[in-house]
C-alpha cells in the first residue's frame, strides 16, 4: 500500500471519492491474539447452535415463545408479569458491559459481538477458501469478467446465501423451537406464511450484511462505538501504537522501530491506520498487534510496538486499573444484579391480588349497597391449580352468586369477579378472602367494602 492510498485520520477509508464504497479485503494473520479470538468465536458459535437443542424442564434452554408470551430461560419460565425482571436483567448486563468498556474498551466488539464473530469466523473464512488471500481477492475484483471469475463469485455468494439461510433458521429456532421449525420446513411455506416470510427476510438481511455491508454496520449503525467516547478515559485499555518507539518511521539506524510496512493497515477489518491514534472505527480485534509482532520478529526488533495499552500507559509507562468512575459503574451493575436476584428468588408459582372493578365504587339499590371486586391470579407453574375461595364477611353482608372453587390452567391468568352486598346501615367495613390451593397453602387477601356513611 502506498502512502497516497493510506487511510487518513480525518475521513473514512471505506468511503471513496464521490461517496463510492471502498470494499475492504483484510489480510489473514496469525498470532496469539488471533488464535484466542478464533477459539472464542468458534465456542460462541457452537454455543449458539446448541442452546435451542438442549432441553431443560421440557423446553429448549432458551425459548422465547412470543405467541404465548412465555420466555423459557435455562429451566425458568417468565411471563408478561415478570417484565420487572427483564428491566433488572438489562440493567445488570448493561452496566457490566459499561464496566468492561471503561476498563478494556471495545473488547466486546473484538471478541464476542455476533457481527464480528459471524463475519470473521464464518464468512471471511469461506471467502478466503474460495477466492484466496487478500492479494488474490484484489486481483480477482480488478480482473475482467470471465468464466473463472463468474464461477468463483457465484460459488462465494452461493455459500454466503447458504450460511445466511442456516443462521436465520438458527435465529428462528429461539422463537419457534427446533422440532416445530423442522416440521414447518418439511410441510412447506404456506402452512405458516408469516414464519416463512420472517425466515426469508432474516436470510436476506444476513446475506446483505455479511456479504456487502460488513464493517459499515460497526462504523455507521452500531451506537456502541460512539458510546466509547463517554466511557473511555486515559486509563482505558485499547489497541495502542507506541509513538515514542515507532517514530520516525523507516529502516535506518536512526529511525524508530516502525518500518512503515503498512501490514497493520492491511489486516485491519475496518481499514484504519492504528498508528494515527485511537479511532471510532477500531473494534479492538488485535489483528494489527499480531501483524506488527510478526514484522518486528522478522526485522529483529522488540515486539509490542502495537499492543493493548492505555493512553497513559503509552505516554507515561503506567496506568490505573480501578478509577472512581469504574467503581460507580460496578456498583450500579451490582445493584441491578442484586435486584434481579432478589426479585427472581421471591417469585411465587401462584400470584394473586384483589382489585376493585373500574367504575363506581359502589351501587345503591334501595336499602342495599353493592361492591364489585376482581380476584386476579397468575399461574406461573406448569401444572393446573385448583383454588378454593372463602370470603369472610360480617353477618349482614353476603356474596352474590356462587363462589367456591376455580381452576387456573398452566401458565394462564384468571380474573374472577366477586360481588358483595350489604345493607346501607352497615356502612363501610373491612373483609378478607382466603385462597387455598390443593396442597392446603393459604393466601389471605384484604379488602374494604365501600358504602355511604350510615346516618
Amino acid at each position: 500500500m502506498s502512502t497516497r492510498d493510506a487511510p487518513a485520520i480525518d475521513k473514512l477509508y471505506t468511503i471513496g471519492e464521490g461517496g463510492r464504497r471502498n470494499f475492504l479485503h483484510p489480510a489473514d494473520v496469525k498470532g496469539p491474539h488471533t488464535t484466542r479470538r478464533r477459539v472464542i468465536g468458534i465456542l460462541l458459535i457452537a454455543w449458539l447452535f446448541a442452546l435451542p437443542f438442549i432441553e431443560i424442564g421440557g423446553y429448549p434452554a432458551i425459548f422465547l415463545d412470543v405467541g404465548t408470551r412465555r420466555f423459557h430461560v435455562f429451566g425458568v419460565t417468565f411471563g408478561p408479569t415478570d417484565s420487572i425482571l427483564l428491566f433488572f436483567l438489562l440493567t445488570a448486563v448493561g452496566f457490566a458491559l459499561v464496566v468492561a468498556s471503561a476498563l478494556w474498551g471495545r473488547v466486546w466488539c473484538g471478541y464476542a459481538c455476533p457481527q464480528t464473530v459471524f463475519l470473521e469466523q464464518l464468512y471471511r473464512w469461506v471467502e478466503r477458501l474460495i477466492e484466496g488471500s487478500r492479494d488474490q481477492q484484489i486481483r480477482l475484483d480488478k480482473a475482467p469478467w470471465s468464466a473463472a471469475k463468474v464461477l468463483r463469485k457465484a460459488a462465494k455468494h452461493g455459500a454466503f446465501m447458504l450460511l445466511s439461510f442456516i443462521l436465520s433458521h438458527l435465529f428462528l429456532a429461539y422463537f419457534v423451537a427446533p422440532k416445530p421449525l423442522a416440521a414447518l420446513m418439511r410441510a412447506g411455506p404456506m402452512v405458516e406464511p408469516a414464519i416463512f416470510i420472517w425466515a426469508m427476510a432474516v436470510t436476506a438481511f444476513m446475506y446483505f450484511n455479511f456479504a456487502w455491508f460488513r464493517e459499515q454496520m460497526c462504523i455507521i449503525i452500531c451506537p456502541y462505538g460512539r458510546l466509547q467516547s463517554a466511557l473511555s478515559d486515559r486509563d482505558t485499555v485499547g489497541i495502542a501504537y507506541d509513538t515514542r518507539r515507532g517514530e520516525p518511521r523507516g529502516r535506518g539506524e536512526k529511525d524508530g522501530d516502525c518500518v512503515d510496512c503498512f501490514r497493520c493497515v492491511a489486516v485491519c477489518p475496518t481499514g484504519i491506520d492504528i498508528r494515527q491514534g485511537m479511532q471510532l472505527e477500531c473494534v479492538g480485534c488485535a489483528a494489527c498487534i499480531d501483524a506488527c509482532d510478526d514484522v518486528m520478529a522478522k526485522v529483529r526488533r522488540p515486539p509490542r510496538l502495537i499492543r493493548y495499552d492505555s493512553q497513559r500507559g503509552v505516554e507515561e509507562g503506567r496506568r490505573r486499573f480501578w478509577r472512581p468512575r469504574v467503581g460507580v459503574y460496578a456498583a450500579l451493575a451490582l445493584v441491578g444484579l442484586a435486584a434481579l436476584s432478589l426479585t427472581a428468588f421471591s417469585r411465587r408459582p401462584l400470584g394473586v391480588a384483589l382489585v376493585r372493578q373500574p367504575g363506581l365504587p359502589y351501587v345503591i339499590d334501595g336499602d342495599l349497597v353493592r361492591n364489585a371486586f376482581v380476584i386476579a391470579a397468575h399461574n406461573q407453574s406448569d401444572e393446573a391449580k385448583t383454588l378454593t375461595l372463602i370470603v369472610h364477611l360480617p353477618p349482614s353482608a353476603r356474596v352474590l352468586g356462587a363462589l367456591d372453587t376455580v381452576m387456573i390452567a398452566p401458565r394462564e391468568d384468571l380474573r374472577q369477579p366477586v360481588f358483595l352486598e350489604a345493607p346501607r346501615s352497615v356502612g363501610p367495613f373491612d373483609f378478607s378472602i382466603t385462597i387455598r390451593d390443593a396442597a392446603g397453602k393459604e393466601t389471605v387477601l384484604a379488602g374494604r367494602f365501600t358504602a355511604p356513611v350510615a346516618k
